[in-house]
């Protein structure tokens, strides 16, 4: 990966970060959270996903934050365990995960359509690898919500699976049963498309969604089973 590409803030994420200081420290303090307590997990792109979008949010001591779509993650008790005042919203969250590792988080039952939370309530928001889970004609709703949600200036960090063909026909090929893909995934025309024309939400940077498929499709598939990789985009409140 080149040190150009590096520096683009907006972009398909690159299996080469894994071996970078900042993502190996993060990563590796959040395996040491998982060992503590099965309740948990870390997917495999989320490996990779959560150090980008910390690294992108700049977050001040303490900030106010909304994880969206946590479901059982571990990096909601990471934010927490950094002094972050955190809130986890899912259909299903487990109450209890804070508590196993000494940390306050607020877990909400609710969906990303209609969140129960006042207006600018966060300072910052989190949706790692949840928008596509949604179907495609929720994202404008939940996009809706989590502008709200956010503070003026506020930061919203979304990953989401990418691949070049958005309508493809995809399949799980790694360990145990091959399973046909049945959620959403975005090229590059459905990601400007359903996520860079929000109302109220700027992109904050440079953007380049080129991918080399020839030769992240196979890396992919080794690391995840899957041919797609991520895309990583930080969103502005405006």
């Amino acid at each position: 990966m080149t040190e150009a590409k590096r520096s683009v803030p907006n972009r398909p994420l690159d299996l080469r970060e894994l071996d970078e200081p900042f993502f190996a420290h993060i990563l590796k303090r959040l395996d040491e959270l998982i060992g503590r307590e099965a309740i948990s997990y870390l997917h495999p792109s989320k490996r990779w996903e959560y150090p980008w979008a910390l690294e992108r949010a700049r977050l001040s001591p303490g900030s106010s934050i909304l994880d969206a779509g946590c479901g059982a993650s571990i990096f909601p008790v990471y934010l927490a365990e950094l002094g972050h005042q955190v809130t986890g919203v899912d259909l299903s969250v487990p109450a209890r995960l804070g508590n196993l590792h000494g940390v306050h988080i607020d877990y909400v039952n609710a969906g990303l359509t209609n969140l129960p939370f006042a207006d600018e309530s966060f300072d910052a928001v989190f949706c790692i690898s949840v928008i596509e889970h949604l179907g495609y004609g929720g994202i404008p709703q939940a996009l809706a919500e989590l502008r709200r949600v956010t503070q003026p200036g506020g930061r919203l960090m979304i990953t989401t699976d990418y691949f070049k063909d958005a309508n493809a026909e995809i399949w799980y090929e790694g360990e145990g049963e091959p399973f046909r893909v049945d959620w959403n995934f975005f090229d590059e025309e459905h990601l400007r498309h359903y996520l860079l024309q929000a109302p109220g939400l700027t992109l904050e940077g440079e953007l380049d969604l080129q991918v080399d498929w020839n030769t992240v499709q196979p890396q992919m598939r080794r690391f995840h089973g899957y041919p797609y990789t991520s895309v990583g985009i930080t969103l502005i409140r405006t």
